[in-house]
C-alpha cells in the first residue's frame, strides 16, 4: 500500500515520452495504462506479450499471451486490434490454447498538449460485443502534461539529457450487467505514472505505475531502429515482457 501511495504522489510530475507504447493492450502508453501522447500520422505498431495470469481479468485462471496491430490514421486517432490467446477443450480432452478472445481500442487525443494546457485523451479497450462477453471493456479519460520543478509549466523536463514523464486518468468500467470477472472490473479508477528516459542511453525508458489494480515497474529498450522489447513487474507478484515492432507509413 505504501508503493502504491508513493507512485500516485509522484504522478504530478512529468512530460512528453520518446518510445510510447501501452505494452499491454498494444496502443499508446505506459505498461499497463494509456496516455495523452500524440503518435505520428501513419505509425503502426505491432507485436506480442506474455500476460501472466495475476494481471489478467479473474476469468483468465492460467497464464496466456496477446498480439496486436495498432495504427494511428492522425496524430489524434488510434485504432488497436488484438487477439488473446485462450485455453479450451474444443477438439481436445485437456485445455489448449485453441481458442483467441479478439478486441478493440480506440483512442482520441482531443486536446494538444500546449504551453499552459495538457494533453487530453479519451478512449475505449473492446466496446463492442461481437460473440461471448466483452472482456477488456473499459472507458478512460487521460490527461498528461509536462511541469518544471520550479513552477514554470514546459513540454519537457530536461535536465541535462535526462527526460522524466508522467500521466494520469481515470477508467470507467463497461455496464453494469457484464460479468464481474471482466477487465473492466479488475482496472477501475484513478491511475498514472512516471517515466524516466535517462541521458546516457536514449534508447532505454524506465517506468513506474499505478495501474488501478496495482503497481508495475519495469523498462524497455530499443534494440534497433524500430524493434524493442520490455519487461515489467505486476504488483510485485510476476513479471510479464514483450517486443513490439514500429513504423510509420507516411512521412
Amino acid at each position: 500500500m505504501k508503493i502504491r501511495l508513493l507512485v500516485l504522489t509522484l504522478l504530478i510530475i512529468g512530460v512528453h515520452q520518446h518510445i510510447q507504447a501501452q505494452y499491454m493492450l498494444g496502443t499508446t502508453g505506459m505498461m499497463n495504462i494509456p496516455t495523452a501522447d500524440r503518435q505520428k500520422p501513419g505509425t503502426v505498431m505491432l507485436g506480442g506479450n506474455y500476460l501472466p495470469k495475476q494481471m489478467m481479468p479473474a476469468r483468465f485462471d492460467y497464464n496466456t499471451g496477446n498480439y496486436f496491430v495498432s495504427i494511428s490514421f492522425f496524430s489524434f486517432l488510434e485504432l488497436a486490434y488484438r487477439e488473446t490467446l485462450i485455453k479450451g477443450d474444443y477438439i481436445s480432452s485437456k485445455p489448449k490454447y485453441n481458442q483467441q478472445d479478439r478486441s478493440y481500442s480506440i483512442r482520441l487525443c482531443v486536446w494538444k498538449e500546449g504551453k499552459f494546457l495538457p494533453g487530453i485523451a479519451l478512449g475505449a479497450n473492446d466496446p463492442i460485443a461481437d460473440k461471448g462477453a466483452n472482456t477488456f471493456q473499459s472507458y478512460y479519460g487521460e490527461i498528461t502534461k509536462g511541469f518544471h520543478l520550479g513552477g514554470v509549466i514546459t513540454k519537457k523536463i530536461d535536465l541535462n539529457g535526462n527526460i522524466f514523464s508522467s500521466s494520469i486518468g481515470y477508467y470507467i468500467p463497461g455496464s453494469e450487467n457484464k460479468p464481474t470477472k471482466n477487465f473492466g472490473n479488475k482496472y477501475k479508477g484513478v491511475f498514472g505514472g512516471i517515466s524516466y528516459i535517462p541521458a546516457f542511453c536514449k534508447e532505454l525508458k524506465m517506468m513506474a505505475e499505478y495501474d488501478s489494480d496495482g503497481v508495475n515497474v519495469g523498462a524497455a529498450v530499443r534494440l534497433w531502429k524500430h524493434l524493442s522489447m520490455h519487461a515489467f513487474t505486476h504488483d510485485f507478484t510476476c513479471v510479464s515482457g514483450g517486443i513490439r515492432y514500429e513504423c510509420t507509413l507516411i512521412h
